[in-house]
């Protein structure tokens, strides 16, 4: 079987060609106005012609020129060009940039497709290695199975996917700045609502355990520790994204906090059945 494609985007917004443009168009422009000599604007390079007959006269006695008045004009006209040409590349400059993230905001559900499709890529193949070679939690796991070289070359490819993982979800995050709020996106970071459905609000204490008893849907103790960053993550944290059938990538931030409200109100049923498998959410 061919393996697909699995490296992160070189940019977040190679997928968007209108970013690409404006961007394309705002690197040029920039160059050029960073390129163009200093001069003087057409009042100041009159009021130049006009300060200088009146210093030879004050320091010298010159009397001021008869042709004072189409001397500064013609200073004031010889500077319009190169003055009008840096007031345009500014407001260029300027209305490029903020038409950025506009560009950026209306584009940034496609980028999240595409990085939620190679999401979806990865958990297939590490469900695709586990089915032929078994569980390979660690290397010694690889190493006592009955296909040692090809247990082997199948857990190498799952440390590659798991760079690949810190790939997209660094972009996905990189996205969802463009256009949420700092405060908020980092409450939804702690309780991993950007990388797993179906998380309760109730939270750990600080010392890592639950103050009661596990809600229904809670992540495990270590896949925790990797959400908040006490761990990095690695293999058996990839293998439980592709086991636990959680595994998510929204493509907005508007989805991510639905996802977090709707955790919240759905509670545990009296009959103790998983309140998950009654909810309909896109997940990978």
């Amino acid at each position: 079987m061919a393996r697909r494609k699995t490296s992160a985007p070189a940019s977040v917004w190679d997928a968007v060609p209108d970013v690409v443009d404006a961007e394309k168009q705002l690197r040029e422009t920039e160059e050029r106005l960073r390129a163009l000599p200093r001069t003087p604007t057409p009042e100041e390079a009159r009021q130049a012609v006009i300060d200088a007959a009146v210093e030879a006269q004050r320091t010298d006695g010159a009397p001021i020129p008869a042709d004072i008045g189409e001397r500064a004009a013609e200073a004031y006209t010889a500077a319009i060009a190169p003055h009008a040409e840096r007031l345009a590349l500014a407001t260029a400059v300027n209305a490029l940039r903020r038409r950025l993230p506009l560009l950026m905001s209306r584009g940034s559900r496609s980028v999240l497709a595409a990085l939620a499709a190679q999401l979806d890529d990865v958990m297939t193949e590490v469900r695709e290695i586990t089915d032929r070679s078994g569980r390979l939690e660690n290397a010694d796991v690889a190493d006592e199975a009955d296909d040692r070289d090809a247990a082997m070359t199948d857990y190498r490819r799952l440390k590659e996917l798991v760079q690949v993982v810190n790939d997209v979800r660094e972009t996905q995050r990189r996205v969802y700045a463009e256009t949420g709020d700092a405060g908020v996106l980092a409450s939804l970071y702690r309780q991993g609502h950007d990388q797993f459905c179906g998380i309760p609000t109730t939270q750990p204490d600080d010392v890592g355990q639950w103050s009661r008893a596990e809600p229904s849907g809670a992540l495990p103790a270590d896949v925790l520790d990797v959400v908040q960053g006490r761990r990095r993550r690695d293999v058996p944290f990839l293998l439980y994204m592709a086991e636990s059938g959680r595994a998510w990538l929204p493509l907005d931030v508007e989805e991510l906090e639905a996802e977090a409200r709707g955790a919240e109100n759905t509670g545990t049923p009296a009959d103790g059945s998983n309140p998950l498998s009654q909810r309909e959410t896109s997940r990978i």
